[in-house]
């Protein structure tokens, strides 16, 4: 069901029963001249709205705008895009006319007709630390909860916040067998439940149907699967640590060098290529902003390009989608150029930490389960500390995350694995199509809707697969292409 508001003769009128927009995270104001919706926040549910003239419809539901007509077909840079793992712009949806409500956005309704406008969100200022304001929100948890624990530096965090709630909620661990590697680090005080899960069923692309309003993609999809799992055994709601990575994240220039910047002469990566000869060439690319980055190669670098290398790569990415034709490319570079000059727009926008948690929540979503990242109260304690408290330099090393590993390490934890976020979805996708690649090699011979559509050569990905030599790198993108491919042929 979608409310709807009209303005007629200057007095608004909405539909009954009329909708309540903050279950949805947002704000409505109403009064005889104007209506307003308004979102401050980001949040995991979303809001659609479509505007007419002197007219506003709006839903949690994209389905109540579909009205039973077909969708139109993808945009096929659009789908390319997804295949990179690209977050769509934070506006856009597949049904026309439609727009989600993101973070920073109002809409309002009057005599003057409909006004879409941007807003930057005030961020209220704190002095308490995340791991207290962490706290003070489990502790306001309705009822009991479990924690989705994979043993990682978020999900520890948000165990020894618990702790320092005075809960004992218990922490359900999704154990892959042998693919789990170690187990996890034990939280002194709290019990770990184990859960057996066949992590390669949840990859296979033929649950999907076809029927879905948007391409389902393992990102997004198979840990909502694992949640679902994870709280149906345990028979709680369950916390997630998801998002808590890059709110807290820091880059190396954030990190306070040391007094004459001692410290830059123990750090491992701060060169691009070779080694730097003294302290002032690294103090240099310090205030450049210049850190070492291992997609980086040298014909990035101003004046430095060989006369034989070979051109430089795609600044959307394109180099890292296999198997595009030239209408691919094109069709691809056109829409992320769009898509990321929408996002800039929308980030700028934004406060920093908003920022990072509207992009997160994008390219990730909500994982299935609860967030209190999202909190007010967690983005106000991470918005108020400076970067310098985000990152550090010790021992030779930078280390981001500091107010995580800080508490974490309060609580004498050892042994949290320091794998980056969804480190464990790309090793299963490399896996599962090892394994799966026969069938997959077969279908794309037999027929491919993105073959079809101009926009791949088929002959390539199948040479991947067959060589396995590149598929461990280029294993997700080439699951998200089969999972895509599946989608279009329904």
């Amino acid at each position: 069901m979608r409310d709807v508001v009209v303005c007629v003769n200057g007095r608004v009128r909405r539909s009954r029963p009329a909708l309540a927009a903050e279950p949805l995270g947002a704000d409505s104001r109403q009064t005889d001249e104007a209506f307003e919706l308004r979102r401050d926040l980001p949040g995991p549910l979303p809001l659609y709205y479509r505007v007419g003239p002197g007219r506003l419809e709006w839903s949690g539901d994209l389905a109540d705008f579909r009205q039973d007509a077909p969708l139109p077909p993808p945009d096929p840079g659009a789908l390319l895009a997804m295949a990179l793992g690209a977050a769509p712009a934070p506006d856009s949806t597949p049904v026309p006319g439609v727009h989600r409500l993101a973070a920073g956005v109002t809409v309002r309704l009057d005599r003057f007709g409909v006004r879409v406008s941007r807003h930057r969100p005030e961020t209220t200022t704190t002095r308490r630390a995340p791991v207290h304001a962490m706290s003070e929100v489990l502790a306001s948890a309705p009822g009991p909860y479990a924690i989705a624990y994979s043993g990682g530096l978020s999900s520890a965090f948000l165990a020894v916040s618990a702790l320092r709630a005075g809960h004992r909620p218990p922490l359900v661990h999704a154990d892959f067998g042998t693919r789990s590697g170690t187990a996890p680090a034990l939280i002194p005080g709290l019990r770990c439940e184990r859960v057996p899960l066949d992590l390669l069923g949840l990859l296979d692309h033929h649950r999907i149907t076809g029927e879905e309003p948007v391409p389902p993609l393992p990102d997004t999809e198979v840990p909502r699967l694992l949640a679902e799992h994870l709280a149906a055994h345990i028979g709680l709601p369950l916390m997630s640590g998801g998002l808590l990575d890059p709110l807290t994240s820091a880059r190396l220039p954030d990190a306070r060098p040391g007094y004459r910047g001692w410290r830059l002469l123990t750090c491992e990566p701060f060169h691009v290529s070779g080694v730097l000869g003294s302290l002032s060439q690294a103090r240099a690319l310090f205030d450049k902003g210049v850190v070492h980055d291992p997609d980086r190669v040298a014909a990035d670098l101003p004046d430095s390009q060989p006369v034989s290398a070979p051109p430089p790569p795609s600044p959307t990415g394109a180099d890292r989608v296999p198997g595009l034709t030239d209408r691919g490319r094109e069709a691809f570079d056109a829409a992320r150029r769009g898509s990321l000059a929408v996002w800039r727009e929308h980030l700028e926008s934004l406060p920093p930490v908003l920022g990072r948690a509207d992009a997160a929540l994008a390219e990730h979503g909500h994982g299935g389960a609860q967030l209190p990242a999202l909190d007010p109260r967690v983005l106000a304690s991470v918005g108020a500390l400076p970067p310098h408290r985000l990152g550090r330099i010790r021992g030779g090393r930078f280390q981001s995350h500091v107010p995580l590993r800080t508490a974490v390490a309060a609580h004498r934890v050892t042994g949290v694995r320091k794998s980056t976020p969804r480190h464990w979805l790309r090793l299963a996708a490399a896996e599962h199509l090892h394994r799966e690649r026969p069938k997959v090699i077969a279908e794309w011979e037999r027929e491919s809707a993105l073959a079809d559509l101009g926009l791949i050569d088929p002959a390539v990905l199948v040479g991947i697969l067959r060589d396995g030599r590149d598929l461990s790198a280029q294993a997700l993108v080439l699951l998200r292409m089969v999972w895509l491919d599946r989608w279009l042929r329904g």
